[in-house]
């Protein structure tokens, strides 16, 4: 399906090409409060950093990296994140060579981030560059050993937006949560979190809604190997999920102006990659049938990231009724549901006119032809096996959204 996203290791791969200099703002498809800056100058990468939470991951990589107990503390009032990492470094009285290294080393991390994003919004920004870096590395030396990384971080993504990701767990999910985790802790991979930190003070990370970074950082391991170990307690519904900052809809209406007008003072350019609309919609509103509460949360944080108000039903009795009162943009039904599954939903659907030409997507945890078919019979649109991959879910919506809307 056509879409207007694009894919960031193919925009780097051309940039670097072209010995491109700039800036490229690539932002986090779950949660729209993040977006990635990559640094390029004459193709090669200077540094990679976010658009928020800037002190949270620097405190976690300079932990990560041995560098000492004394995190610097970025000043917004001062220079660049670059020219603060880079003094900070020298004042530990580092050689050139082991700067250079670090350097390299948040880089790549960065990039990691980058790479595990299938598709996203992507905005080239020729006048902001860092003026004085040290050294530039290649797209190739970066991507060398991070193949593992980054597909582990794209499985990852299918349940967990980012390591800017909030995970909060309610009191009435503390002692189940507690109860998994009572097991984990035996487990020989989790031993040094044991030693070092009693279960109930791991626990109560969770209770003050920190992110991923955060935590990581507290209990000293790897984002990644946390965030696999949390699978299941996101999955089951235990952790609840927010994005690093809530965006109130003023905001995303002044970001998405934003990449209008970026994307106006830059079309005459003839190297320009094709931008795509902005994403943030807060008058679109999206609605989710599903009986199951561990769904109705994941795509519910998804979508609102994409910027999208999200109507969710459990109980498809009352669906109808529900929608009778509102008009969505686009449909997700659930198949299995009990007393009124999917497919007889979505056929009571079509049989009103308000419904018609609503796209309307049947959501199954199979993935079997029979149940296409039978989708197509009763008048679905489109078809999306559960769990969902948050950037096809994204990318589909968009699509579908923007679909209607011509036809209309």
């Amino acid at each position: 399906m056509n879409n207007n996203f694009q894919n960031p290791l193919q925009v780097l791969q051309a940039k670097s090409k072209e010995a491109w200099s700039g800036c490229i703002e690539i932002e986090e498809p779950q949660d729209a409060s993040v977006s990635w800056h990559v640094y390029l100058l004459e193709g090669k990468i200077q540094y990679i950093n976010s658009s928020i939470g800037q002190q949270v991951r620097l405190d976690y990589l300079w932990q990560r990296y041995n560098l000492g107990s004394r995190c610097p503390q970025l000043d917004k009032q001062e220079a660049s994140e670059y020219v603060q990492l880079c003094q900070a470094l020298a004042n530990k009285q580092l050689s050139d060579l082991d700067i250079k290294k670090h350097l390299f080393r948040f880089t790549r991390e960065g990039l990691i981030n980058v790479l595990s994003i299938e598709q996203a919004e992507i905005n080239l920004i020729p006048a902001r560059r860092i003026k004085k870096s040290i050294i530039g590395f290649t797209l190739e030396q970066l991507v060398a050993k991070s193949e593992d990384q980054i597909k582990a971080w794209k499985q990852i993504k299918c349940y967990l937006a980012s390591s800017f990701c909030r995970l909060y767990l309610e009191q009435k999910n503390a002692l189940k949560f507690y109860q998994i985790w009572k097991y984990k802790y035996a487990e020989q991979e989790l031993e040094a979190i044991a030693q070092t930190h009693k279960l109930s003070s791991f626990v109560s990370l969770f209770v003050a809604k920190n992110c991923l970074y955060q935590i990581a950082t507290k209990v000293n391991v790897d984002t990644c190997f946390l965030a696999k170990y949390l699978e299941q307690s996101i999955a089951e519904g235990l952790i609840n999920l927010f994005p690093f900052q809530e965006l109130t809809p003023e905001k995303l209406k002044q970001k998405s102006q934003a990449q209008e007008n970026n994307l106006a003072s830059h079309k005459t350019q003839s190297n320009q990659i094709q931008f795509s609309e902005p994403k943030y919609n807060s008058a679109a509103l999206i609605v989710c049938v599903d009986d199951s509460k561990t769904v109705q949360k994941q795509l519910r944080m998804t979508l609102e990231a994409g910027g999208y108000r999200v109507l969710g039903i459990l109980d498809p009795t009352l669906a109808l009724k529900k929608l009778s009162q509102h008009q969505p943009a686009v449909i997700f039904l659930d198949i299995n549901m009990p007393n009124l599954n999917g497919y007889d939903l979505c056929s009571l659907l079509r049989k009103s006119q308000k419904f018609k030409a609503i796209p309307i997507v049947m959501l199954t945890g199979r993935d079997g032809m029979i149940d296409r078919v039978r989708a197509k019979i009763v008048g679905a649109t489109d078809y999306l096996t559960k769990p969902c991959d948050p950037n096809k879910l994204i990318t589909l919506t968009k699509a579908l959204e923007k679909s209607a809307a011509s036809v209309s």
